[in-house]
């Protein structure tokens, strides 16, 4: 029987193109990017690489001639390692990974140093909340006042409308804060209308960190008030309906912050 060689070519390219690509071998410098489980996120000089860890992958810390070995917590984002082992793609199966002690030292500084500044961060935010919440040592720029449907935390859309102005507005006024302020009515479980209240004072603060003009950062935590409580300043509702609210304000602090 005759062949064909032209078709037999064209089979035969389509089978390679169709074969998986063959693993090899390589030894190559990478940094951690995030370490989840037995899977390294990591850059090369070359790019972005996933590295495979098992528990047959030796790990080992170099300090001058000496070696030790270490397991994979020490494996942390920031960390420049050694790495040898399988690669196929854009993933290595790590036989081997090394790494300096010094650079181990580097990496631990820079993520306690991030960890510090993250906390003391976290802490200002919640002192100046506190002292929103208290009426004290802040200046209101700008207010409004979203109210809610009955058992709702469904923002309409007028109040939208008034939301998205009032972010609009706020980065003018500088080292501003977003104060959001959940309230209920005081019918029914107290416990449930405090938890209603942080929802709709939660929907609030997703709508303006969602809004496109004001950093994220700069909305402070919303906050649950329950039932029967005021905003410092404001007048107590006169209904059942102007209780079912939550009040935004655009503040600056007296005490400046560090923008």
């Amino acid at each position: 029987m005759a062949f064909d060689s032209k078709k037999l070519s064209l089979i035969a390219l389509a089978l390679a193109a169709s074969a998986p690509a063959l693993a090899e071998e390589v030894k190559t410098e990478a940094v951690i990017v995030s370490h989840n489980g037995g899977q390294l996120a990591a850059r090369t000089r070359q790019g972005d690489v996933t590295i495979q860890v098992n528990s047959s992958t030796r790990i080992r810390e170099v300090s001058g001639l000496s070696k030790k070995t270490r397991d994979a917590k020490t494996l942390i984002p920031g960390l420049i390692i050694q790495v040898e082992g399988d690669q196929q793609g854009d993933t290595i199966q790590a036989s081997e990974i090394d790494f300096k002690t010094k650079d181990w030292r580097s990496a631990i500084a820079t993520k306690a140093g991030t960890s510090e500044e993250f906390a003391k961060n976290a802490q200002q935010l919640s002192e100046l909340r506190q002292a929103i919440i208290d009426g004290q040592e802040y200046v209101i720029q700008q207010e409004a006042t979203v109210y809610f449907a009955t058992g709702k935390a469904t923002i309409a859309p007028e109040y939208q409308a008034q939301l998205r102005a009032l972010a609009q507005k706020a980065p003018s006024y500088g080292n501003y804060r977003i104060s959001i302020l959940g309230f209920a009515d005081p019918r029914g479980n107290a416990e449930a209308n405090e938890r209603l209240s942080l929802k709709r004072a939660m929907a609030v603060s997703n709508f303006m960190r969602q809004s496109g003009h004001i950093e994220p950062g700069r909305v402070l935590s919303p906050s649950a008030m329950g039932e029967g409580t005021q905003a410092p300043g404001e007048a107590a509702p006169a209904s059942d309906a102007e209780a079912r609210r939550v009040v935004v304000r655009v503040v600056t602090p007296k005490t400046q912050l560090t923008r």
